[in-house]
């Protein structure tokens, strides 16, 4: 029986200037089961070198990528998509993409879209059940420090859909990997989920 794995090929990163981003780059995500790979988020361009060592350091061709799913529009988390021409990208249609997401969509068995508006109207995760459950966040959460501060993301459209996306990602998650950060567990944030805080 083949499981899902979860594998982060470039770690994301910003540095700021008390509210004023000087740098982004986001994580971008492979997803595998069996022969089956997509991506989740390309990164920005200053990133293309590290991204294509990721993935040649595991055997993966750009034309191995069955799919990319872009959890928003900026340049931080779309800029490498011209590194895989031709393949099928998933985002939601507030993002220019064809997701229309009234519902969760199964893009296999144990990884599902997820509608997580916010940061911006489409923003969308990816959770993925490899043996425990991965929420591939994007900028529903984009530090482990907005889990730990209790805060939206920095720059958002709605203050109270990027909460109520973070209460809902942490909520099902034991794992999150945010957009801008390493990975976290999120045992310790579970009772501000629960309350909603």
């Amino acid at each position: 029986m083949r499981s899902n794995r979860v594998e982060v090929l470039c770690p994301g990163m910003i540095v700021r200037d008390g509210q004023v981003v000087l740098e982004a780059r986001s994580t971008a995500t492979l997803v595998s089961r069996g022969e089956r790979r997509l991506l989740v988020d390309t990164s920005g361009p200053e990133n293309r070198q590290a991204l294509m060592g990721a993935l040649r350091c595991r055997g993966v061709s750009p034309s191995d990528i069955e799919m990319i799913v872009l959890t928003h529009a900026h340049g931080d988390h779309d800029g490498n998509l011209c590194m895989f021409p031709g393949i099928k990208v998933l985002s939601h249609r507030a993002e220019g993409g064809d997701l229309n997401l009234d519902k969760d969509v199964e893009v296999w068995e144990g990884v599902r879209i997820v509608h997580t508006p916010g940061h911006t109207p489409g923003s969308i995760s990816v959770i993925v059940d490899a043996g425990e459950t991965y929420a591939l966040a994007g900028d529903a959460i984009p530090t482990e420090d907005n889990a730990r501060k209790w805060v939206p993301p920095g720059h958002h459209c709605d203050r109270r859909k990027a909460m109520d996306s973070m209460v809902m990602l942490i909520g099902m998650a034991d794992i999150v990997v945010p957009g801008h950060g390493p990975a976290f567990r999120t045992a310790e944030y579970k009772e501000k989920a629960r309350r909603g805080e």
